[in-house]
């Protein structure tokens, strides 16, 4: 093998000699760049939301709880529950719903409220599935998206707020929640597969202009649903492909 690693270069440049050269090579344009799908837990939608002056939904917003701000933001994830309240703090990811697993069940279902603080990023699958005496929940800040199927089930929540970078709601999300309304933030632009399937009470959701895709079956066996979004937004045209009452707003 040395040897003819030894004549390679020698062999070539003789052939290169007598075929007058081989001319400029053509340089390549560089690696090119592809987004691929993680899971979805990773999953976002990239760019800018559209722009479009929000409507007017003071009556649909529902603030954060004032309670976030207490909670702190440093550390590794943690959590606490009293009197009925389960308090998510720390930062990155909790890595399991260790409450079912500490608690008896009883005391699960005791839960009627989550604060989940600006440190924590991510949650366990269906974090919170099946908690059927929740009725509110606060996202906070530090979520890019709802994680698949994080509230399913959950037949008393009626109130959530969102943190201000949710950009993404997950399949099955809300599937089967007691939810009557709901105001989709404006910084979110998709809302995946089934996200508030079987929501029998939804009597009403708006979602922004910045929504500009919406999966299949998002709001299956709604029955009572009717969508608040602008004027020929992408919420009105499935609104109307999917045989879904529709108002718009200004």
């Amino acid at each position: 093998m040395r040897r003819f690693s030894f004549l390679l270069p020698l062999v070539l440049a003789a052939t290169l000699t007598g075929c007058g050269g081989l001319g400029e090579i053509p340089q390549s344009g560089g690696a090119g760049e592809m987004d691929l799908p993680n899971n979805s837990v990773q999953i976002q939608i990239t760019g800018d939301p559209v722009q479009e002056e929000p409507a007017e939904t003071a009556p649909m917003v529902l603030p954060v709880d004032p309670a976030l701000s207490e909670i702190p933001e440093t550390g590794t994830a943690t959590w606490t529950l009293e009197d009925g309240v389960l308090t998510i703090s720390g930062s990155g990811v909790l890595p399991e719903a260790s409450w079912e697993k500490e608690y008896h069940d009883e005391t699960v279902q005791s839960i009627t409220k989550v604060l989940i603080g600006n440190g924590i990023i991510d949650l366990p699958y269906s974090a919170f599935g099946d908690h059927d005496s929740l009725v509110s929940a606060s996202i906070g800040d530090g979520f890019t998206y709802v994680p698949s199927e994080t509230f399913i089930g959950c037949t008393s929540l009626k109130q959530v707020s969102f943190g201000k970078n949710v950009t993404f709601i997950d399949g099955g999300a809300f599937e089967r929640c007691g939810l009557e309304e709901i105001a989709i933030p404006d910084t979110v632009s998709f809302i995946n597969i089934g996200a508030f399937a079987n929501c029998t009470d939804l009597e009403k959701i708006l979602i922004p202009a910045s929504v500009t895709k919406i999966g299949e079956d998002a709001f299956k066996n709604c029955e009572k649903l009717t969508i608040f979004a602008p004027k020929g937004s992408y919420a009105e045209t499935y609104a109307r492909e999917n045989g879904i009452q529709f108002l718009p707003v200004d």
